[in-house]
């Protein structure tokens, strides 16, 4: 008895050990590259923000914001370099890389799923659903409608019948679509979008936190709800990178005076191609190529799961990512989700930043 008891025990704490291990290992970019710091905010509201953020009444204590105006910081509060699960804003970088792709000549959006050799083994895609493009699945506008792994629970309860919209014609937010851009950027370029995206977006940004390591596929859970072929990829960032990406993409894809992303495909891939989105989408009323838009203050969103928040403003060159720790192991992915109140900062949070900052910026012109 007594050995069987030591057994579960070595067991148990195996499983313990195992389910604490981390899905990324934090390093330092041996390319990266501090950015100027510039005190646009007078000292009150800086500590005027920083109060906001700590308030744990709407903000989780993990909360990390980084704001950068013209290449230089102007606010920074929490751990900033710590590495965090992008979730669905990893979507919006998808964005960039595919369309770095496009302009180096590794794909055309006009390019078909049936062309790419794009199926599903267990539920094979139909010659409808095969004709979906590139720039369809950029759109969420496939037309295929398969239960994709980290699918939300609006798409598992409102997903369209099989064939009921042709590819094109209706904005549907499906995992599928998002989870096989991935796919096709790994058959398209011939690496992993890890090594992709630190070849063309890390370096040339010169990220302080990144490695193609940080790329990781799958859910973090033993057991799938879906019998996709296609992986979820889930990119963990700081938020000063993060921040950074914005503030690239702020410049219209300039960074340090070159070229990271084309003027014309940032252009292209913030256009509003859906304007009917739900109300609970505030303050959202447009999608473009996996990018949300606020038409009404002319930003541009990214926008995940547990309070990943990348706002946009190319008006004014400025940036605001705001970051809530969601897990980096089995065992703190399960705490966060079983915690009764996340307290993660909410898209209205980031709001109240930005309306600070925006005045500030309009001031120094």
């Amino acid at each position: 008895m007594r050995r069987i008891s030591y057994v579960a025990g070595f067991v148990l704490l195996a499983c313990l050990l195992i389910s604490a291990l981390p899905r990324v290992w934090y390093r330092e970019s041996p390319y990266g590259s501090e950015l100027p710091r510039r005190a646009l905010l007078p000292a009150q509201v800086q500590d005027q923000l920083k109060a906001y953020v700590r308030d744990t009444s709407h903000y989780a204590e993990s909360q990390q914001v980084v704001a950068i105006h013209n290449e230089e910081i102007v606010f920074e509060e929490g751990d900033v370099k710590r590495l965090i699960n992008c979730h669905s804003a990893r979507k919006s970088i998808m964005s960039l890389l595919i369309g770095i792709a496009r302009e180096k000549g590794f794909l055309r959006l006009d390019e078909s799923l049936g062309q790419l050799g794009i199926d599903e083994s267990k539920t094979p895609l139909t010659p409808q659903e095969k004709s979906a493009t590139i720039r369809d699945l950029l759109m969420a506008r496939s037309g295929v409608y398969l239960p994709a792994e980290a699918e939300t629970d609006f798409a598992k309860a409102n997903r369209p019948r099989r064939e009921q919209y042709k590819p094109g014609e209706f904005f549907f937010y499906n995992n599928f679509d998002f989870n096989v851009l991935g796919a096709i950027l790994e058959q398209k370029t011939g690496r992993s979008i890890g090594e992709f995206m630190e070849e063309y977006l890390a370096r040339p940004l010169e990220m302080q936190d990144f490695s193609a390591s940080h790329v990781v596929y799958g859910n973090p859970w033993p057991v799938r709800d879906d019998k996709s072929d296609y992986r979820v990829y889930w990119m963990y960032l700081s938020a000063r990178d993060l921040a950074r990406v914005g503030a690239m993409v702020a410049q219209r894809g300039l960074w340090k005076g070159k070229q990271v992303v084309s003027a014309e495909w940032i252009r292209e891939s913030t256009g509003a191609y859906t304007t009917t989105l739900d109300e609970s989408m505030w303050p959202f009323d447009g999608y473009g190529y996996l990018w949300w838009m606020d038409k009404d203050n002319n930003t541009i969103w990214a926008d995940g799961y547990g309070g990943q928040f990348l706002l946009i403003d190319t008006t004014r060159n400025l940036a605001i990512a705001q970051r809530n720790f969601t897990g980096n192991s089995l065992l703190t992915s399960g705490l966060f989700m079983i915690r009764k109140r996340k307290r993660h900062g909410g898209r209205v949070h980031l709001m109240h930043i930005y309306d600070l900052i925006k005045g500030y910026v309009d001031e120094d012109k």
